[in-house]
C-alpha cells in the first residue's frame, strides 16, 4: 500500500519540481531583462516626467525633434495601451526593426537603428521584465506631427537610407571585453544616437561615428580618442568613474541628457561592463575638429577678479563680475576653482569640458536648466537660474565664464539665442525688476 502511494505521488512530485525549475528560470530571465532594460535606458523615454513608480513605462515622455514633439509610448504590461497582448515576434520586430504591432512604422526617436544590433534573446528578456511589472492603464499623449511628417509610411524611405538591419556579431580578433563594450555602446546604450552627427536625411553619419551630435540646446560632445576634440586625454579609470558617477575633478561633470543617462542607466551597470564600454570607446577612430585646438578640459585658470565689486555694493545688473559674484561664486568658489571634495563637490569652472568648448550651448543650458542627478549615493543639484536672470544677463554671465575661466571662443552667446533655448525648454522668464531695486 505504501509503495502504491509513493508511485501515485511521483507525477505530482515531478510536476512540482518542473514548476519550481520553471519559476526559477523565469525569475532569472526577469532579472536579466531588468538589467538589460536599464542598460538600454528604457525608462528615460517611456516614463513621463515626474511619474511615480506606479506609472513606470506608462509612456508620455516628450522627445523634441526637428519635426515636432514625439511622445514615448506605453510599454507596460497593459493589454489595451501597452504591450500586454503583443507576441514575442511583434515585440522583437518593434525593437529591432521599428515596426509596431499593427504594422505601423515607428519614428526613429525610438533608436531601433541601434537596437537592431541586439540579440533576440536579450530583447525577449526585456519583454519578460516589462511583463512582470504592474500594468499602466493609460494611453498618454499621442504623437501628432504636422504634414508630411505625420505620414508614417515615409519611415520606409528613411530606412532605405539610414537603417542597416542585423544583430551585432563578435569580432574574433578582439578581446571579450572589447566585444562586450561594442555590444553595449553600439546596441544597448545606443551612444551613437546622441554622440554621432546626423546626415541630411537625419540618419547617423557613421563615417563620423561618435564625433559629436547636435541636440538643439545641448551638445553631445565628441567621445572619440582625439586629444583635443574628444576624450584622448582621459585615462581608462577616469572614463569609468565618469560613467559611474557623472563627475571627474578637473575633467567634467554630467548634465542634460548625459546626466539622465548616468542617473537612469550607467550608474547601475557592473564595473566590468563600464570597463568594457571604456575599452571599446577608446578604440574607435579618433576624429578631430579644427575649431577645438586645445583639449576641452585644458582651458582656463583660477581668477581673483570676482570680488573687488562686492565691497562697492554693485547690483547684479551692473556688470558681468557682479552677476558672477551673485549667482556662481558661492558654490563654484571665488576664483572659479569649485568647492568641497568627493561626491558632493562643486566642480571647477576651469579645466572643465563644458567651459572649455568653443560651443557654449551646454554651459548656457546648465545656467537655464540647472543640474539634477539622482544617484545611488545621493542627489547632485545645481539650481536653475531661468526665473532669476533674464536672457541678456544669462548671455552676459555665460560669456564672462567662457572668457574668464574657459575657452574664449565660446563667448559669443546672444540674448536672442538664450531666448530661443529658454522657449525650447519651456522655461519661465523672471519677473521684471523695477529700476532702482535689487534682485
Amino acid at each position: 500500500m505504501k509503495m502504491k502511494f509513493m508511485l501515485a505521488m511521483l507525477p505530482l512530485v515531478a510536476a512540482t519540481s518542473a514548476w519550481a525549475d520553471d519559476a526559477s528560470g523565469n525569475a532569472e530571465l526577469v532579472k536579466r531583462g531588468e538589467y538589460l532594460a536599464t542598460a538600454g535606458d528604457c525608462t528615460a523615454c517611456h516614463t513621463a516626467p515626474g511619474a511615480d513608480k506606479t506609472a513606470k513605462f506608462g509612456g508620455g515622455y516628450p522627445l523634441a525633434s526637428p519635426f515636432g514633439v514625439i511622445y514615448g509610448t506605453n510599454i507596460s504590461s497593459d493589454k489595451e495601451f501597452g504591450i500586454g497582448s503583443w507576441t514575442d515576434d511583434e515585440f522583437v520586430r518593434a525593437v529591432r526593426e521599428g515596426v509596431g504591432k499593427d504594422g505601423q512604422q515607428l519614428y526613429p526617436a525610438m533608436p531601433y537603428d541601434s537596437f537592431t544590433k541586439m540579440k533576440r534573446d536579450d530583447v525577449l528578456a526585456v519583454k519578460a521584465y516589462l511583463m512582470s511589472l504592474p500594468a499602466v492603464h493609460s494611453a498618454g499623449p499621442q504623437t501628432d506631427l504636422s504634414f508630411p511628417f505625420n505620414q508614417r509610411w515615409g519611415m520606409r524611405v528613411w530606412k532605405l537610407f539610414n537603417f542597416d538591419k542585423g544583430e551585432l556579431k563578435n569580432d574574433p580578433s578582439k578581446s571579450a571585453d572589447w566585444n562586450r563594450g561594442a555590444y553595449l555602446v553600439e546596441a544597448l546604450e545606443h551612444c551613437g544616437t546622441c554622440h554621432t552627427p546626423r546626415t541630411l536625411t537625419m540618419g547617423m553619419d557613421t563615417d563620423k561615428a561618435f564625433s559629436g551630435g547636435d541636440l538643439g540646446s545641448w551638445v553631445a560632445f565628441n567621445i572619440t580618442p582625439d586629444k583635443n576634440a574628444g576624450i584622448g586625454t582621459w585615462s581608462q579609470q577616469e572614463l569609468v568613474t565618469y560613467l559611474k558617477t557623472g563627475f571627474v575633478a578637473g575633467k567634467a561633470s554630467a548634465s542634460g541628457g548625459m546626466g539622465e543617462a548616468i542617473e537612469h542607466s550607467l550608474q547601475h551597470l557592473s564595473d566590468s561592463d563600464l570597463n568594457a564600454i571604456a575599452i571599446y570607446i577608446r578604440s574607435v577612430p579618433a576624429i578631430g575638429d579644427d575649431k577645438q585646438t586645445t583639449p576641452r578640459d585644458a582651458w582656463g585658470q583660477q581668477s581673483q577678479d570676482v570680488y573687488p565689486l562686492r565691497a562697492e555694493g554693485q547690483t547684479v545688473n551692473e556688470s558681468a563680475v557682479a552677476l558672477f559674484n551673485a549667482s556662481c561664486a558661492a558654490c563654484h568658489g571665488k576664483g572659479g576653482a569649485g568647492s568641497g571634495e568627493g561626491f558632493h563637490a562643486y566642480p571647477s569652472l576651469f579645466s572643465h569640458t563644458s567651459t572649455g568648448s568653443y560651443d557654449s550651448r551646454n554651459q548656457v543650458s546648465v545656467i537655464l536648466n540647472g543640474v539634477q542627478r539622482k544617484m545611488d549615493k545621493g542627489e547632485i543639484m545645481m539650481p536653475s537660474f531661468a526665473d532669476q536672470l533674464n536672457d541678456e544677463q544669462i548671455a552676459t554671465l555665460s560669456n564672462y565664464v567662457s572668457t574668464q575661466f574657459g575657452n574664449p571662443a565660446g563667448a559669443t552667446v546672444t540674448a536672442k539665442e538664450v531666448a530661443k533655448m529658454r522657449k525650447d525648454a519651456a522655461l519661465p522668464y523672471p519677473p521684471k525688476i523695477e529700476e532702482g531695486t535689487q534682485k
